[in-house]
């Protein structure tokens, strides 16, 4: 029965510890810059909008992107997610207002130019509202990279 308690007591302490620790480093976890809360909801709205109208057709109103889009058809590529799974968030904010802007840069993209359809601001709603289809972890990273690239 002894042992029992002993096992017991020690097994609730490393959980205790465990938890705590987990807790601590969560609140410590760093940086807010990627968190969505954040964002002003009547822009969020303005970019789904937005997104709906221009974007959804081709990268999917969840931002699934079109199937096998990293095989080209007849040279050109499907259209990438804009969700975790995509590569979205890998390039800082100004290089995404610079494709939303001029369209896809590479030859064997279909993506069209907005710069004549949609304003400045209009290009930063879409973005926001793109930014809601990642996790956490990739806001912070991205995030992280738009600092860094402003800096430059």
């Amino acid at each position: 029965m002894l042992i029992t308690k002993r096992r017991f007591l020690k097994r609730t302490t490393w959980f205790l510890l465990f938890f705590l620790l987990m807790v601590f480093f969560g609140a410590c976890s760093g940086d807010s810059g990627g968190d969505v809360s954040t964002i002003d909801p009547d822009q969020l709205a303005v970019g789904k909008q937005l997104y709906d109208a221009n974007c959804a057709a081709c990268h999917g109103l969840k931002g699934e992107g079109q199937p096998d889009w990293k095989v080209p058809v007849n040279g050109v590529y499907p259209a990438p997610p804009h969700d975790r799974s995509g590569h979205t968030w890998h390039h800082p904010d100004q290089v995404l207002l610079e494709v939303i802007a001029r369209g896809g840069s590479l030859p064997n993209s279909a993506m069209p130019a907005y710069a004549d359809i949609l304003s400045p601001e209009e290009s930063v709603a879409v973005l926001e509202y793109i930014k809601t289809f990642w996790g956490r972890q990739e806001r912070e990273y991205q995030a992280q990279l738009t600092r860094q690239s402003a800096e430059r």
